[in-house]
């Protein structure tokens, strides 16, 4: 398949089962998130959507995928940043 060639070559990430981006976007994204939330501590699912301009369909998954990669943690209803995040 030529999206998993895309995900081993680094181009593509895999978000979820049948949601893939451009590996560029998502490192500019958590870039911002980190950003974001080293300056304020914790984010909600409503103010990354609003950060990003990224619509719900896609903000769940991708606010997921920075937690399943321990980018960030969920507490609750917000994110924080996980201690020891790449960043």
């Amino acid at each position: 398949d030529i999206l998993i060639l895309l995900v081993n070559e680094g181009e593509l990430v895999k978000i979820k089962e049948d949601m893939f981006f451009h590996a560029a976007a998502v490192n500019r994204l958590e870039g911002r998130l980190v950003d974001f939330l080293k300056s304020r501590g914790e984010i909600t699912t409503p103010q990354f959507k609003d950060m990003t301009g990224i619509s719900r369909k896609y903000v769940i998954p991708l606010i997921e995928y920075f937690d399943s990669k321990n980018v960030t943690i969920r507490v609750g209803d917000i994110r924080k940043l996980r201690a020891g995040s790449r960043r």
